[in-house]
């Protein structure tokens, strides 16, 4: 006997598409060595337990040295151009890891890091990132001068997953697709 599945227990079936570098980017504090660029990091997608980004570069741009939540962990994948990423072990001695093309990176929850793009070509990754209550220890700290407020953390679709809801959107970062209802029709969670 076939059973027919019941789709209404689903969430809401139509998916959203966003255009990486029209996407919001995250403000990192911090000094770059010798005036080095920053990198840009693209924040395009935040649900209830999850954060991705693209993140771009030129040869020689960096993120500074910032540490992560001991609750937030990385999974970075490597799409073009070569990066460095530093980090502290366990015992305070740093560290190095190269992510190459086609390469994926997994960084520990808590792990203070930089990186840095090496070689002669731009840099593209991809993050993963488990979604914590607060992102950054320095939130903790209180040190937060030219961080972005993470209360607040800007995404190009924010979306409440338990809800079947999108919390915020920025309009020109999501690419049209078919029946897709502008912000003003879609639901929001305040």
């Amino acid at each position: 006997m076939v059973t027919q599945k019941n789709y209404a227990a689903l969430p809401r079936q139509k998916p959203l598409k966003v255009k990486a570098t029209a996407s919001p980017t995250v403000a990192e504090a911090g000094e770059t060595a010798d005036g080095d660029p920053h990198m840009t990091i693209y924040s395009t997608v935040l649900t209830n337990d999850f954060i991705s980004t693209w993140t771009t570069g030129e040869p020689g741009a960096t993120i500074p040295w910032h540490s992560h939540s001991p609750e937030m962990y990385q999974v970075l994948f490597n799409v073009e151009g070569r990066c460095r990423w530093h980090y502290k072990d366990n015992e305070g001695i740093e560290r190095t890891i190269d992510g190459n093309p086609g390469e994926v990176i997994y960084l520990p929850a808590g792990a203070e890091n930089k990186v840095e793009v090496i070689g002669e070509e731009q840099h593209t990754h991809i993050g993963a990132l488990k979604r914590p209550r607060v992102p950054r220890l320095e939130h903790l700290l209180g040190d937060t001068e030219g961080l972005y407020d993470h209360t607040k953390f800007p995404a190009a679709l924010v979306y409440d997953d338990m809800n079947d809801r999108v919390v915020r959107q920025v309009d020109s970062a999501l690419v049209d697709w078919l029946e897709r209802p502008k912000s003003d029709e879609l639901p929001v969670f305040s």
